[in-house]
């Protein structure tokens, strides 16, 4: 199974964690740290289920079947005598599960297997990224059924039936859909929605919010597009450093969370590297959701995007200056 640049289930949604009486009620803007996953059949399943880590804080994962095993590199039930990018606590024949990571931007891919009663068993794959600040998850509680409808994300979807009338979407699609986002960015608002409007399968969202803050750079959603032939949408995200060093994104570290849903973008047209104060754009395309199915996104949708820094350097290195006198031959 190919490594998944996925985040979560599109069917997931937050767990209720009683609150004390006095509390104030939850803030609906903050990401839930507890997510409920809905198991697809083993032979369903396409991606592993992506959950977001951050160093020294442990995430559990609980199963509806008891666990039999488990196996992946990187794994180690005690850190200081083997070495691992995670620490696991795991007992056969319990339901729950705890991970640890001990290392800055571990990633790796947890395979668990599952007692199903009756005799039969099943394996589910979890993989674990380093997350973005304040999105990592602290538990994690998969479920064999779907969760009550009340329990859905506020999430603008299409509401006609998916069918057999969208195209799967293919690399020269995307390739496509980013220059039609070049194309609407080099010209003014009015502009843009002609000629969104001229092609009656394209629908432009232009969002009202602002810049999100990442400590050392920014990201503002700019507009979405969305292509109804393929129901890719494609996102134009302006990233501003903020610093006096050079930084350095990960490319498989951009994600678009919808509500309570967080999609990955495997498609991400982005230089990769900010110089010092400077702006740039990065253009993402959502083919599908983290399951493989239809996004079935509005371009009207608040997006949160997010994005991965995987290093600050001073763009200015110190060079060795020959005194006269002192130069070795």
């Amino acid at each position: 199974m190919r490594a998944a640049r996925c985040m979560a289930v599109a069917a997931a949604a937050t767990l209720p964690c009683g609150l004390p009486r006095g509390s104030p009620a939850p803030d609906p803007a903050v990401p839930p740290s507890i997510t409920r996953v809905v198991l697809a059949p083993e032979g369903q399943e396409r991606l592993p289920v992506t959950v977001p880590t951050e160093p020294e804080n442990t995430v559990e994962l609980d199963f509806p079947w008891p666990v039999g095993d488990w196996a992946g590199r990187g794994f180690t039930p005690d850190a200081e005598k083997f070495a691992g990018d995670f620490v696991i606590e795991a007992v056969r024949g319990r339901e729950r599960v705890f991970v640890t990571p001990v290392v800055a931007g571990a990633h790796r891919v947890l395979h668990v297997v599952l007692m199903i009663p009756g005799g039969g068993s099943r394996g589910v794959p979890v993989e674990f990224i380093p997350a973005p600040a304040g999105l990592a998850w602290r538990k994690v509680v998969f479920a064999d059924e779907k969760p009550p409808q009340e329990a859905a994300p506020e999430v603008s979807l299409e509401q006609r039936a998916p069918g057999s009338r969208y195209r799967d979407p293919s690399p020269e699609s995307e390739l496509g859909l980013v220059a039609t986002l070049r194309l609407l960015l080099s010209t003014t608002a009015a502009g843009a929605r002609a000629l969104a409007a001229a092609n009656p399968a394209l629908e432009l969202g232009v969002p009202s919010r602002g810049p999100r803050s990442f400590g050392n750079f920014t990201l503002t959603t700019r507009f979405a597009l969305r292509d109804s032939t393929t129901d890719s949408l494609g996102i134009c995200v302006a990233v501003a450093n903020t610093t006096q060093k050079r930084l350095v994104f990960d490319p498989t570290g951009w994600v678009v969370r919808v509500g309570q849903r967080a999609y990955p973008v495997r498609t991400v047209d982005f230089p990769g590297e900010l110089e010092p104060g400077a702006e740039a754009i990065a253009f993402l395309v959502l083919g599908r959701s983290p399951d493989g199915g239809l996004t079935l996104l509005l371009p009207e949708n608040d997006f949160e995007v997010s994005a991965v820094l995987m290093a600050s350097v001073n763009p200015r290195p110190v060079r060795r200056m020959p005194l006269p006198g002192f130069d070795t031959p």
